[in-house]
């Protein structure tokens, strides 16, 4: 009879320094990934085009602390930035896609990230940066139909973006200035006006996503 309790409490101690050790696995792949997700933040405003930012190295299989933390809407946004800013640049270095390519994969996950983002100021950081996607894309100078449409989808983007945070003053600057460059007697919208929108201090290119 000794000898069984013996034995059950020896399993026990096992069994509690194995999850001990989980635990501490756990906080330490909980570290990683507060750690990476603010160093990477601020590497995305020198590399923005960095394969790897926003991946840490964590240790336990299936990577439990990452749900814990709900990574997934943290990197929905960052990602959605990320893409974005390679159709400013026009290279993907990982993925070597040409640039409609690079534009429809973010035009993606903006739309994502708009109508399912969990706060409002997500919800319309993307809708600006849709804007800006969209009045960004080339169209024919001769198509003056197409110019139309593209500057209407690029004013409701910018509205809809106010509309679900009024506070979103890169949001109110690309909708002036779209409405400035449009007006009567401007004429058609040149390279140059098309290269105003959405860069800049206050034009929605920075990280404002969830942290850790």
């Amino acid at each position: 009879m000794r000898l069984v309790r013996r034995h059950r409490l020896g399993a026990l101690a096992v069994v509690l320094a194995g999850i001990a050790a989980v635990l501490v696995l756990f906080a330490a792949d909980t570290r990683a990934w507060q750690s990476a997700v603010r160093r990477d933040d601020m590497r995305f405003r020198a590399l923005p085009n960095h394969p790897a930012l926003w991946k840490p190295s964590t240790i336990l299989p299936g990577d439990p602390a990452s749900a814990a933390l709900g990574t997934s809407d943290t990197l929905a946004w960052r990602t959605a930035l990320q893409s974005f800013w390679s159709t400013r640049v026009g290279a993907n270095p990982e993925a070597q896609e040409d640039l409609p390519r690079l534009r429809a994969t973010a035009q993606l996950k903006l739309l994502r990230l708009m109508s399912k983002g969990k706060t409002a100021q997500e919800r319309s950081g993307a809708a600006n940066l849709l804007g800006v996607l969209v009045i960004a894309t080339p169209v024919s100078a001769g198509s003056q139909m197409a110019q139309l449409q593209v500057i209407r989808q690029s004013i409701d983007y910018f509205q809809q973006a106010i509309a679900l945070d009024p506070g979103n003053v890169a949001a109110k600057q690309n909708l002036e200035l779209l409405l400035r460059a449009t007006r009567p007697g401007k004429g058609p919208l040149g390279k140059d006006a098309h290269a105003g929108f959405g860069f800049g201090r206050g034009h929605g290119e920075t990280v404002v996503g969830n942290g850790y």
